[in-house]
């Protein structure tokens, strides 16, 4: 049941409504602030954003009907009546991507920068996404918690069953709402701080997006695994497409800083190394999500295992990343020169 925040005559305002609504401004205002601070223009900020949402919700929603087509009576009707039904959120990565290419060729500016002025304020917008299905009938974790002390957020959500009564399951939603926070945070401190380190090899900018779409990816690997709704396809009941995605994601990322870094320093061993513990990482995620699904009564070491993979093969590519950068200090020297 999705709880009415405001009810007046025949118009009903919901709380996931405005929780959404709420976040999306906020990230708005954000993003205008950092693309002053980046020294780019307010008004590809102020196109990028409803393009921005008028591409992503359709996709998202198309891509979540072709998963569970048993939920609509049609293509046509799941692309039309937003009134029922779900979404797939990382869907809308291709189309903030095009929202941002349009935005910047109108107003004469550059993608990548304004992707990474976005970039935390987006991170923002999925935070309180999250934060909305506290107040909707969206979906629960399958973890369900029976110690009483536990049963409560930051770690528990009550939800009620088909018989009536309520349980208290891992907070799902709610956890990767606060994760989304502190990605926030960080990609905050990562565009101030770095985004003026020139690269050895390539461009500066878009640095700051690829951040948040590795710390989104590996956050999703084991969040969505924590759903019991998760999107399948309908070739595939093992990894989520979710999963699927955000694996893509990070390997893309991986290729792309690797690609980086051998321009900037050179074929060395280190770089095999970093790829093989990458791979056997990514492997270790695979495994892990094989054990929860396998034993479903350990749940706390499998997905602890998982988180440490997660973590791992996120700090690969961040250290690809950080090979292909200049120093500080050097970055230092040639501003004062």
């Amino acid at each position: 049941m999705n709880p009415i925040a405001v009810y007046y005559d025949s118009t009903v305002f919901y709380w996931s409504a405005i929780i959404i609504t709420v976040g999306l401004l906020a990230a708005l205002l954000m993003s205008l602030s950092l693309q002053v601070t980046n020294r780019g223009r307010i008004v590809s900020m102020m196109l990028f954003f409803p393009l921005a949402l008028l591409f992503s919700v359709p996709l998202c929603r198309i891509l979540h009907w072709y998963c569970h087509q048993e939920q609509y009576a049609g293509f046509f009707t799941a692309v039309t009546d937003y009134t029922a039904g779900s979404y797939v959120l990382p869907a809308a990565i291709p189309g903030v991507w095009l929202a941002a290419w349009i935005a910047a060729k109108l107003d004469d500016g550059d993608t990548a920068k304004l992707l990474d002025a976005a970039a935390p304020g987006m991170a923002l917008a999925v935070a309180f996404i999250r934060l909305s299905a506290l107040f909707s009938s969206a979906c629960r974790s399958k973890i369900a918690v029976t110690t009483g002390v536990l049963q409560h957020l930051p770690l528990a959500a009550g939800i009620t069953n088909s018989a009536g009564a309520t349980e208290y399951r891992f907070a799902t939603f709610f956890a990767h709402f606060l994760l989304m926070l502190l990605f926030c945070l960080m990609l905050l401190k990562f565009f101030l701080k770095r985004r003026r380190i020139p690269m050895k090899a390539g461009r500066s900018e878009g640095n700051t997006v690829n951040m948040l779409l590795l710390l989104y990816s590996a956050s999703e690997l084991i969040m969505d695994s924590t759903r019991y709704d998760s999107s399948f396809l309908p070739i595939n009941g093992f990894v989520s497409i979710v999963q699927i995605i955000a694996a893509v994601c990070i390997l893309l990322l991986l290729i792309h800083y690797s690609r980086l870094s051998i321009l900037a320093n050179g074929m060395h061993f280190w770089h095999w190394l970093l790829w093989i513990v990458w791979l056997i990482f990514l492997l270790g995620v695979g495994a892990t999500e094989y054990l929860v699904q396998r034993y479903g009564d350990r749940y706390l070491s499998c997905y602890s295992g998982m988180a440490v993979c997660c973590i791992v093969i996120a700090a690969v590519v961040y250290r690809f990343y950080l090979t292909a950068c200049q120093k500080p200090e050097e970055a230092e020297e040639e501003v004062a020169e």
